[in-house]
């Protein structure tokens, strides 16, 4: 299986290793969304693959979760590709099923399949389980995953002082980067920007219409109370992330406010702005001419994508959101059920098993957004 990131530092071959395995002996899957996962990507659920150990870690970062996993990801675009940890005397290996591109032996009969979504519970609000109903079902290996998801999660970083009650905190796994967001104010309505693929599909619309010439403040819902959320399967995210399916939420930069350390172990709060943000806090890796996203250089969590186009309206990673009503963060976040973004992007660049197997996830998906 071939295995590739977004900058395409960490491309190699890896070899899968069966361990669990359906009635057909495919390859059986797990969205796993519990708070270490989603914190230390950024998203709502991240997926892997069985491997054997690979036979490069070059030009990759490491990070030990509080789960005991061992997270591995490229030094450069902060894509997640690898994780490990030592299990009944043997050492596990797995690869983040968005960095596969292609399998050798190709057998569509015998293709992996997503059948489980893990630690619902800890998400509060049954997080991205409840538009993936046909996965998050109630066989043998969706009941073991979920007996095996611990009642009480492994340590998160304390949510800051810094934060009000009126505010939503926002954290990576290691804490390095912590930030809250406002409600939308009369700042939030400032920006101009074009629409996104989330609601217009852009190959069905002309350019000038996704401009947005009208200025419709899209990113303010519900009465001026939420922003707008949505999923995403483009390429880019994909292989920025590592896994399938990315969620933001389209947020003013003028409603996000950072955390930083300041001497005395006290902490400051200052207004987002990336220029004057410390040096290494976020790691910046330019995707396209003009198009840049964050991550934490720490645990490598996605954290932010925004353009020169439009610099004041920040695609928040929603992961990283803790919200008190649940990892869907829907007292703040409205989100778009209308279509997962770039939904035609899925298979882009991918063959056989890597690019079956995630079609049929965001069909999944896109199935389960109206209901």
């Amino acid at each position: 299986m071939r295995v590739n990131c977004l900058c395409g530092a960490v491309l190699q071959q890896v070899e899968a290793h069966t361990r669990e395995t359906g009635s057909s002996g495919e390859v059986l899957l797990c969205l796993e969304q519990g708070d270490v996962e989603r914190h230390v990507s950024g998203l709502l659920c991240t997926s892997y693959y069985p491997i054997a150990e690979p036979t490069s870690l070059a030009k990759t970062t490491s990070y030990v979760g509080s789960d005991g996993w061992t997270r591995i990801f490229c030094a450069t675009c902060g894509c997640h590709v690898f994780r490990c940890r030592r299990e009944s005397g043997s050492e596990l290996w797995e690869v983040a099923t968005g960095t596969l591109l292609d399998s050798s032996n190709d057998n569509p009969d015998r293709d992996a399949r997503f059948a489980a979504c893990s630690s619902t519970p800890s998400t509060g609000d049954g997080g991205i389980s409840v538009w993936l109903q046909p996965i998050s079902g109630q066989g043998a290996f969706n009941r073991r995953h979920r007996e095996n998801s611990t009642p009480s999660q492994p340590t998160m970083p304390p949510t800051s002082v810094s934060v009000d009650d009126g505010s939503l905190p926002a954290s990576c796994a290691c804490g390095n980067v912590s930030f809250h967001i406002t409600r939308p104010n009369e700042r939030s309505r400032i920006p101009h920007s074009g629409y996104p693929d989330l609601q217009y599909a852009a190959y069905k619309h002309s350019p000038e219409f996704m401009r947005n010439p009208n200025d419709e403040k899209w990113w303010i819902q519900d009465g001026g109370r939420k922003y707008l959320a949505g999923t995403c399967a483009c390429r880019s995210c994909r292989l920025a992330s590592g896994f399938e399916i990315q969620t933001w939420a389209f947020v003013p930069r003028a409603n996000i406010f950072f955390h930083l350390a300041a001497k005395g172990g006290e902490q400051i709060v200052l207004p987002l702005d990336f220029a004057a943000l410390p040096p290494n806090l976020l790691r910046t890796y330019e995707s396209t001419p003009g198009v840049q996203r964050e991550s934490c250089p720490t645990c490598g969590a996605t954290v932010f994508w925004h353009d020169k186009w439009r610099p004041d309206v920040i695609d928040v990673s929603v992961g990283l959101l803790r919200a008190k009503g649940g990892a869907r963060a829907e007292s703040w976040l409205s989100w778009w059920t209308g279509r997962c973004s770039f939904e035609e992007e899925t298979a882009r660049d991918r063959e056989g098993e890597p690019a079956r197997v995630a079609r049929r996830l965001i069909d999944v998906l896109e199935r389960g957004l109206p209901v």
